[in-house]
């Protein structure tokens, strides 16, 4: 099934706004200093870009099945044509004629519909190529930011035992200097 006019340019808005959109979070998120801010307007800009892409390739999907339902419609024209030649010829003939028209009609039909089949499911290899690397990255950048905040969470834990114990060796001192 091809994509209307309609659908393809409401695709279009919306990876562009999804595109725009992504670049806003991540300048916003430099601006501010928030980093997962700054990787969701990637990952927000990069899955606008794929569906874009996958957008592409179905619409040369469609002109390459348009392609060769036109071949397919000019070879039953030819057929006809031969068709309406060989009337002047004997029965025997034309029936072979008519034989050889069919074949290579079903032939036409057989070839169009693997071409269209062989398409589609390269596109939605590619699409599902997309789909898997998409969510290997997501899940690193998850797993960096788990580390990360991990880290952060253990140099906070070092820092305020460095400051407990500062407060401590203070409080020591005040008291040796007191008595």
């Amino acid at each position: 099934m091809s994509h209307d006019n309609g659908e393809s340019a409401a695709e279009a808005r919306h990876g562009l706004i999804d595109g725009i959109a992504g670049k806003v979070k991540e300048v916003a998120g430099a601006v501010t200093g928030k980093d997962d801010l700054v990787e969701e307007g990637r990952l927000q800009q990069a899955e606008a870009q794929q569906r874009k892409e996958a957008a592409t390739e179905q619409a040369v999907a469609d002109a390459k099945r348009d392609q060769a339902a036109e071949n397919l419609m000019e070879t039953n024209q030819e057929a006809t044509a031969e068709k309406e030649a060989a009337h002047d010829q004997a029965d025997a003939a034309q029936r072979a004629a008519e034989r050889q028209r069919a074949e290579e009609h079903s032939a036409a039909e057989r070839v169009a519909a693997d071409q269209e089949e062989a398409e589609r499911r390269a596109a939605e290899h590619r699409a599902d190529a997309v789909a898997d690397s998409s969510l290997q990255e997501a899940q690193a950048e998850t797993r960096d930011a788990a580390a990360t905040e991990q880290q952060a969470v253990s140099e906070q834990v070092r820092l305020e035992q460095e400051a407990t114990a500062a407060e401590q060796e203070a409080a020591r001192l005040r008291s040796e200097t007191n008595h």
